[in-house]
């Protein structure tokens, strides 16, 4: 998955699981309360695993930039 991608998805969970907590625990029914609960910990753990999975594709490495390196000094 890119980066945007998971940004996306654990933004969503994170935008469901607080309404589907509030209707869970005044009206609705208890599973309602238990999804949310686990959109909630889906979403906020997603972040922090992406950085313990990093992507194949790795960036080239930065080029040197300066002034001694600069062919124009």
């Amino acid at each position: 998955m890119n980066r945007f991608l998971t940004l996306s998805v654990s933004l969503v969970l994170l935008l469901i699981a607080f309404p589907l907590i509030s209707i869970g625990t005044t009206s609705g029914p208890a599973l309602l309360w238990w999804i949310g609960l686990g959109a909630l910990v889906l979403g906020g753990i997603l972040p922090p695993l992406r950085r313990l999975f990093p992507e194949k594709d790795k960036t080239p490495e930065p080029t040197k930039v300066g002034l001694p390196e600069d062919d124009r000094v």
